[in-house]
């Protein structure tokens, strides 16, 4: 059976959605897929995503980020690839702006740290111009950090761990800097790639425990436990089993979840 996927807006400092509620930071994240999300079938009948998978096993998060400003510049642990472990990959949907990933060549773990006390992180990493069609792999222990302007489709392990190293010393709506992770996030960088992202070419991504596949227009016959996202209709499918059967006018991103 197909189900749509009821979404959750979530408020974030650089969002560029508007706020769900006078007085609240704007909306930054629209969660598709995680293990809360309301699943509605044909008949107008609810149920819990969480209920397709083993206890304490849901695999992944899916959403949508909506930045009007830079991102922190952040990492993820799982490099040995041990839990807690966070792989994500971006798709970007629309808007020009830059994705920040890994540190430029030569770059030593000191001068890393060095960078981000005295406030010069910012020149010693890399980029990638974002614009629609940019598709980058960040496995964990990358260094990244989604520009102001992009809109993006993200998928990621369902870890919550983030560490943030570098956030502009900006305030949050109730005028209290962020907080940072730097120890953490130091450790968690993996220096034998200098921590950057993968471009990935063309349309299908293997990470291991994920794949990601985009279709075209015409009807998709989703396998089970595969996820759909729609950018043009902004609506997200989760199929129980396989076989399901969706017809759409643009492009889809097929999400699935390796065994």
């Amino acid at each position: 059976m197909i189900y749509k996927c009821l979404p959750q807006t979530v408020s974030r400092i650089w969002g560029s959605l508007p706020p769900e509620q006078i007085g609240e930071e704007p909306g930054g994240e629209i969660w598709w897929f995680f293990s809360d999300t309301i699943l509605e079938n044909d008949r107008g009948d609810n149920c819990g995503a969480c209920e397709f998978f083993p206890a304490d096993s849901f695999p992944l998060i899916i959403k949508t980020l909506h930045a009007a400003r830079d991102l922190s510049v952040q990492v993820h642990p799982g490099k040995d690839r041990t839990k807690p472990m966070k792989d994500e990959s971006w798709v970007v949907l629309n808007g020009h702006g830059r994705i920040m990933h890994g540190a430029i060549d030569g770059t030593t773990p000191l001068q890393f740290k060095n960078a981000l006390e005295d406030g010069s992180i910012e020149s010693i990493l890399q980029y990638v111009n974002g614009e629609p069609g940019v598709f980058v792999h960040l496995p964990a222990g990358t260094i990244h950090a989604l520009g102001a302007g992009l809109t993006v489709l993200e998928v990621q392990l369902n870890c919550t761990v983030t560490y943030r190293l570098w956030d502009y010393a900006r305030k949050d709506i109730n005028g209290n800097l962020r907080e940072l992770h730097v120890e953490q996030g130091l450790s968690a960088i993996n220096w034998e790639t200098m921590g950057r992202a993968t471009e990935v070419s063309g349309c299908y991504l293997d990470a291991g425990s994920y794949y990601m596949r985009k279709t075209g227009p015409g009807e998709i016959i989703l396998k089970s436990l595969e996820i759909a996202f729609l950018p043009e209709e902004q609506q997200c499918f989760f199929a129980d089993s396989a076989g399901g059967i969706i017809s759409i006018n643009g492009e889809a991103w097929i999400v699935g979840i390796e065994e």
